[in-house]
């Protein structure tokens, strides 16, 4: 009896604590689509619709053609990127197995309002490979990681290298207020992410093996995620960030000729450091797909060139049909994946 009541208090708490998991994750999910319709509302209140069609009447169609494709063909470093760290994790998942994987996740980021269910899929399709869920999930945050930290380089050394951005910088004056607050939330968020590893490492082993809820088993995983990273060394992740930075050049290079499409004459530099600004702004978990902060995104930049912005939001556009491309290639390799399943069986 004892037993069965314990089993059964065991089993209310665990539903419990997913019920109040897929609540935050249902309330997230709808600030993200706030979000998102509030910059899409700004952008439609700020930037006349006819302006944008205009401009993307006017495209140059084989410009437009060359960017679309430039970008499609960073998938395949990215791929080669997170091939590098498969390979060092030791996982049994060949190159053409990562490129399909890539290619079927981004049909699935297209379809969820978020990046977490292209990631269950890569994470489902390595399983399927042999791989373990620990090493999958390792080499999916490594690979992110030096993606990030290339975009991030590239992006702020050819932002140094565009005389209009130094000069734009050079006139600007940052608010106290702005500056101060911009601190505040600084200094409180690495206060909390200081007393979270702390309360983690201080727990002693009977806690440890006690620890039933959700945050405590996260940061088990997330330690052990982190451990077998740190356990490749730097030459694996310098031997990733070639793939990496030839990913960020050639995004660089589709920029460029899609606002050259656009009638609008921006250098490769410019290009860059533009595509690691997006890339950066639709990587922050507060939008649908990066809808409306794209656009945001690319209006402030060409604003800080003196560009027309409309030219901006059908960049904004060009950009999006790019990933909509990258799905529908994404979407018709699942389906031969599928397909491919079920014909030995039948």
């Amino acid at each position: 009896m004892v037993a069965h009541r314990l089993q059964t208090s065991s089993m209310t708490s665990s539903e419990s604590i997913a019920g109040k998991a897929t609540l935050r994750r249902g309330m997230w999910t709808a600030l993200r689509l706030f979000l998102s319709c509030a910059a899409v509302a700004w952008v439609l209140h700020s930037i006349a619709l006819g302006g944008v069609i205009a401009a993307l009447e006017s495209a140059d169609p084989l410009r437009l053609t060359l960017g679309v494709l430039m970008n499609v063909a960073t998938r395949f470093p990215a791929a080669e990127r997170t091939q590098v760290m498969n390979r060092g994790l030791g996982l049994s998942v060949s190159r053409w197995q990562t490129i399909e994987t890539l290619f079927i996740s981004n049909f699935y980021a297209l379809l969820s309002p978020g990046p977490l269910l292209a990631g269950v899929v890569t994470v489902y399709r390595y399983r399927r490979f042999g791989a373990s869920i620990t090493g999958s999930v390792s080499s999916l945050l490594a690979s992110r990681a030096i993606e990030c930290a290339a975009f991030v380089i590239w992006g702020l050394a050819c932002a140094l290298l565009d005389p209009r951005i130094i000069a734009h910088l050079g006139s600007l004056r940052i608010r106290p207020g702005i500056a101060g607050a911009a601190v505040i939330l600084a200094s409180i968020g690495i206060a909390a992410i200081v007393c979270v590893v702390v309360r983690y490492k201080s727990r002693d082993a009977a806690a440890s093996a006690s620890a039933a809820t959700v945050p405590w088993r996260t940061l088990d995983k997330l330690a052990a995620v982190y451990r077998q990273i740190l356990a490749q060394g730097p030459a694996v992740s310098l031997k990733a960030a070639v793939p990496a930075s030839l990913q960020v050049v050639i995004s660089g290079g589709a920029m460029m000729v899609l606002a050259r499409s656009l009638h609008t004459d921006i250098s490769w530099p410019t290009g860059v450091w533009m595509a690691s600004a997006v890339y950066a702004a639709v990587l922050l978990p507060i939008s649908i797909a990066g809808l409306g902060v794209r656009e945001v995104t690319l209006i402030k930049a060409f604003a800080m060139l003196g560009l027309a912005p409309r030219t901006a939001v059908a960049l904004s556009l060009l950009l999006f049909l790019d990933q909509f491309v990258s799905a529908m290639i994404g979407g018709a390799m699942q389906i031969g994946s599928v397909l491919a399943r079920r014909r030995p069986a039948s």
